[in-house]
């Protein structure tokens, strides 16, 4: 027999969500453990190139649109998965929820909603 540890959920914090079912309750978010992971892939990839390339994919200040927490992804925004590589090493998530990057960005979203629920930002410092 097993324990089973029942009515501990905290309300969540920023930048997380509460997950809750019958059967499971989990926090979706980034762990600083995540964060570290993705600092670390990402750092020295822009930091090996040439000032003007490194900033290549970002709009002037004031003209970039910025993911937020509890916003949701417009359509016209263009992001893609983590690499393979590095998202075995991260927190596993439920199935529901994906780590994309959008411009410099890292977002943790809903991929039915498309709400964020979590953002690293600017992975390029």
């Amino acid at each position: 027999m097993s324990p089973v540890l029942v009515g501990c959920v905290a309300s969540p914090g920023y930048g997380e969500v509460a997950v809750r079912d019958p059967h499971y309750s989990v926090r979706v978010m980034f762990t600083d453990h995540d964060r570290r992971l993705i600092n670390d892939y990402y750092a020295p990839r822009y930091r090996s190139l040439p000032p003007g390339l490194s900033k290549k994919d970002r709009l002037p200040p004031g003209h970039a649109w910025r993911a937020r927490p509890n916003q949701t992804i417009h359509d016209e925004a263009r992001w893609r998965y983590l690499p393979y590589e590095l998202e075995q090493r991260l927190t596993r998530l439920p199935p529901e929820y994906v780590r994309v990057v959008i411009g410099t960005d890292v977002v943790l979203m809903n991929v039915r909603t498309r709400v964020v629920v979590d953002v690293l930002e600017d992975i390029t410092d």
